[in-house]
């Protein structure tokens, strides 16, 4: 990719694994048993998508686990700043709530160590135990007070509970309290059955979570009570962005009571979150950019999950000026996760 017209370029969108969190899980299977949250096991899975993921994660090692390696990839990108994340299953959800901390207080040391290698490179974003709001809450200010992080990264659901229901507003009061932001990944589809075949329970279940995850966060009043919170959709924000008549229709006309659940369409509210330019196609990117504003979208990979870089499609943009795409690549990373460039 191009990069040299850019005094850096961020990376908001990757994630590393943390082997002692692996280990851990190894003592506590997974026995949710609602949609979404009982097809993934450590070790043996009864379905073939976790086997898949455990022998993804196999390749990933290096690059996933070890510093060094991570910034030579980088410099071979050109990359120079990239957010931390981990991902599921290393969030630890199913767990009950004293050993869901553990586990998320392992993963924490273990970004904190990995980010530690460079750390004017790496920028970690912290685990909270989100089946416990409050300890959630608790967890996200330690990270933040204590270990410098920059935000949370969290998991569509928790057993298939929407992210925007009530039990989770003290989660959502921190963060806001806090000012970091909060981005959204997703955890596997809800009626994962349906969607088992030909890998759709990643390719149409993905962005299906990330919708029902951002429309939770507006229909439930989460962005109405908390104005100034600074949610985060990843993959471009699912299909919400895409899709917007249907759902103000139904605002417009008070379907289900909607009008009375929420302050505004639910359009309105796209300019509220951030997105990663992880949509794989340009012209969805050009989309989302008009719809939720430049100043909302953030150059991002999901490095190494997908190895190809799909940078070119802001470059080939051609209604964006030189300063929008400052803004994408560098200029409003640096200001949500308040990098120093």
């Amino acid at each position: 990719m191009s990069t040299s017209k850019y005094p850096v370029v961020i990376d908001v969108h990757s994630h590393i694994r943390v082997p002692e969190v692996l280990d851990y899980m190894k003592d506590y299977p997974i026995t949710a048993t609602g949609p979404g949250t009982d097809d993934w096991y450590v070790d043996n899975s009864r379905s073939s998508a976790s086997a898949n993921m455990v022998e993804l994660e196999k390749q990933r090692k290096k690059v996933s686990t070890d510093p060094a390696e991570r910034i030579r990839q980088l410099d071979e990108r050109r990359v120079d700043i990239q957010v931390i994340s981990v991902n599921f299953p290393n969030t630890c959800y199913w767990m009950e709530p004293e050993n869901g901390l553990h586990a998320a207080r392992l993963a924490n040391k273990g970004i904190a160590e990995f980010c530690s290698y460079a750390p004017d490179r790496l920028i970690p974003l912290g685990v909270v135990p989100m089946q416990a709001p409050e300890l959630a809450a608790a967890e996200l200010e330690r990270c933040v007070k204590e270990l410098g992080f920059r935000g949370a990264w969290i998991n569509s659901h928790v057993r298939a509970k929407d992210i925007g229901e009530e039990q989770f507003r003290a989660f959502w009061a921190k963060a806001e309290e806090l000012d970091v932001p909060v981005f959204v990944h997703p955890l596997n589809a809800v009626d994962f059955d349906r969607l088992r075949k030909h890998f759709r329970f990643n390719a149409i279940g993905n962005p299906l979570e990330e919708t029902l995850a951002m429309a939770s966060l507006i229909y439930e009043g989460i962005l109405d009570d908390f104005p100034k919170l600074k949610p985060g959709i990843c993959h471009g924000g699912g299909y919400l962005p895409y899709y917007p008549g249907r759902v103000d229709y139904c605002y417009d006309t008070n379907r289900g009571g909607a009008a009375e659940a929420f302050r505004q369409r639910p359009s309105e509210y796209f300019g509220r979150f951030f997105y990663d330019t992880n949509t794989f196609d340009r012209y969805a990117l050009e989309v989302l950019i008009k719809r939720a504003g430049v100043s909302q979208v953030m150059y991002g990979s999901d490095w190494p999950a997908i190895p190809e870089d799909y940078f070119h499609h802001i470059e080939e943009l051609s209604f964006l000026s030189d300063e929008d795409r400052q803004r994408i690549v560098w200029k409003n990373a640096a200001e949500l996760y308040k990098i120093s460039v």
